[in-house]
């Protein structure tokens, strides 16, 4: 036999942050997370002593392009550009400076929201700076963010910001009369989808500030050649992920978001999808390589002493970088400012930001201190009508745009999915040998030949599970149960009041990892099949819940197992594009899985052995009769 192989919400984090293990580390719940401990620990080292090895611009440039495609495969393939068909909504005349309402469509039908901030009169084209948002509700309208447009307007430039996806006037999937989400709520139900078709969230939101920046290129009263970017918190982390592969981008500035992914992961921190860069960890790449990917061109990190980024790797991050732009002997375009706040783009911030745009795309000094201004309310800077761009004609969300993409994959897909493929797409590799997985053996006694194993996302000391378990062995048959990683005993070990699940902090943690937690667990399943099999001739695989996708996987991979039950597992993942509340986990998600397959197709790989995918409540008896054992 053969196996094969909000701010409001992160604030509130804020206590649970410490740079060393969990103070919850306990045997086996800390057998997740010490695994992926060791994993980020031997990667964050290879990573820093290749960074540190870099002496000349052949080998920097080496890097660069590697950053750029690392961010590139990770996120997705940018569509072709298409009209922007921007609309000015009207006018806010001040004293010395405008506002412009602008509506634009950085893909068909796919509209966003943008003030423009520019001064009332200029002798020259001045250059612009686009602003990225972080996660307040109300987006471009927060007053930090006013105040920096309006800072920058009143210093000689055009400031253009925008509402992210699900903030603002961009709030997509609220139905009439529902409750609008929080800030964040909207990644989290656009990520499962974008995810499944070989994107990311970045994919969006990057591509809507190379728009922006399209849209700026069109304006005669812009300077294209002088173009930056600013952002904060997720805007400062759209800054870091858009700066290496934007080159109009000639000075930026990225406020309380510069760390590392390697800190951010020690301190708990939860990943907004938009965040996600899939594979990224084992292609040696983390913020100092995206920092290094800009150089030459200026790049400011803004950081607060009381933020719940780890300050520790915002500095280290610094130090780590700073040898790039000494060895092209451009030190000037390198800095970092901090400010004694908390997670805010405040006013010391904000000032760092005039000079430094003023340094580098106005080449002139001057007086950075913010001026006196005036801020507006939300509601006088909203573009559209209703304050909703989906109420503009024919308006598609993130959400239709990913489930008209997965129909037009299903139509090329083949009927079986191939293993090469998904093998792939689930990095399986050989399982942990520190890992050790619990089981529980039932003899049967009767049918000695077979052996059947189950794993339950519930564990296998669940009540489903070992009502299973009993039922199977009565019927004549040997048992495994079998604990997968962070299931059952293995379950992470978490502090009382955490405000997110663990599976998925784990789950978006390895698609960083570049193996999704999937194909961990497939891993796992095979692992453990190896050390039991013994003299059985037929071994079976059972799954309850999304256990049932382990299984499906671990069949359709290999032919060493003679059938397989999924029981109350999901059907598919189209279903998860085609209904946006999708209760299917990222856990058990694969990045770019319908690019290649669907799950019925891998069914279709295991024909003609024997499988049976049955409802929640099915019995033993229906269960032995669909693997053909009764």
């Amino acid at each position: 036999m053969k196996f094969g192989i909000s701010r409001r919400e992160a604030l509130a984090l804020a206590p649970l942050i410490c740079a060393q293990s969990p103070a919850w580390a306990s045997e086996p719940g800390a057998m997740m997370w010490d695994s992926f401990i060791r994993e980020l620990d031997t990667g964050d080292d290879r990573r820093r002593k290749s960074l540190a090895a870099i002496r000349n611009k052949d080998e920097l440039t080496q890097l660069q392009e590697k950053v750029r495609r690392v961010i590139h495969n990770g996120i997705g393939a940018f569509p072709e550009r298409t009209p922007l068909n921007p609309r000015n909504a009207g006018e806010i005349p001040h004293d010395d400076y405008v506002i412009e309402k602008i509506i634009f469509e950085s893909r068909p039908d796919y509209y966003v929201t943008a003030n423009l901030y520019r001064p009332k009169s200029t002798g020259m084209r001045p250059p612009a700076v686009v602003q990225s948002c972080g996660h307040y509700e109300e987006g471009k309208a927060a007053e930090d963010y006013q105040r920096a447009c309006i800072g920058l307007a009143k210093k000689g430039f055009v400031a253009l910001i925008f509402d992210p996806m699900g903030q603002g006037e961009r709030v997509m999937f609220r139905k009439p009369g529902e409750k609008r989400p929080g800030a964040t709520s909207e990644h989290s139900l656009a990520g499962k989808p974008t995810l499944l078709v070989g994107r990311t969230l970045a994919h969006y939101r990057i591509w809507d500030v190379m728009r922006a920046l399209d849209y700026l290129e069109t304006r005669p009263d812009v300077d294209k050649t002088r173009l930056g970017m600013l952002g904060h918190s997720g805007g400062g982390m759209m800054t870091i992920l858009t700066a290496p592969i934007e080159p109009r981008i000639r000075a930026a500035m990225s406020c309380c978001a510069v760390t590392s992914f390697y800190h951010k992961t020690k301190a708990h921190l939860m990943a907004d999808p938009e965040q996600i860069v899939p594979g990224i960890y084992p292609n040696g790449v983390d913020h100092p390589e995206m920092i290094a990917a800009v150089a030459p061109r200026a790049f400011l990190i803004g950081a607060v002493l009381r933020d719940f980024v780890p300050l520790d790797g915002t500095r280290r991050t610094y130090e780590e970088t700073r040898h790039i732009y000494d060895m092209l002997g451009e030190p000037g375009r390198f800095g970092k400012v901090e400010s004694d706040n908390e997670h805010k783009l405040d006013q010391n911030l904000r000032e760092a930001c005039y000079g430094w745009m003023m340094k580098h795309l106005a080449n002139e000094s001057g007086d950075t201190r913010e001026p006196p201004m005036q801020v507006e309310s939300e509601e006088n800077l909203r573009c559209t009508k209703t304050g909703s761009v989906m109420d503009l004609n024919n308006a598609r969300s993130v959400f239709d745009l990913n489930l008209s993409y997965s129909r037009e994959l299903a139509k090329k897909r083949p009927a079986k999915a191939d293993q090469h493929d998904v093998r792939g797409l689930l990095a399986l590799r050989d399982a942990d040998p520190a890992l050790e997985l619990p089981t529980t053996f039932v003899n049967g006694g009767a049918r000695r030949e077979v052996l059947i194993v189950i794993a339950s996302d519930l564990g296998r000391n669940s009540t489903s599970a070992q009502k299973l378990s009993r039922a199977l062995a009565d019927a004549g048959f040997s048992v495994l149960g079998v604990d997968l990683r962070g299931w059952g005993d293995t379950t992470p070990d978490t502090p009382k009041k955490q405000k997110f699940s663990w599976e998925e902090f784990f789950a978006w943690r390895a698609i960083e990892l570049g193996r999704p937690l999937l194909g961990m667990r497939v891993g796992d399943f095979f692992a453990i099949v190896r050390k039991t099999v013994g003299e059985y001739k037929k071994v079976y695989a059972v799954g309850l819940g999304t256990a049932g996708l382990v299984a499906l996987h671990a069949a359709a991979l290999d032919s060493g197992l003679t059938g397989v039950a999924t029981v109350g597992a999901p059907a598919s993942y189209q279903d998860v594009m085609e209904h946006l509340h999708s209760t299917v986990p990222v856990s058990s998600l694969v990045w770019g899985a319908l690019t290649r397959y669907d799950l019925p197709e891998l069914a279709a790989a295991i024909h003609p052995r024997p499988f049976v995918a049955a409802g929640s409540h099915a019995t033993a008896q229906e269960i032995l009769k669909g693997l053909q054992l009764l």
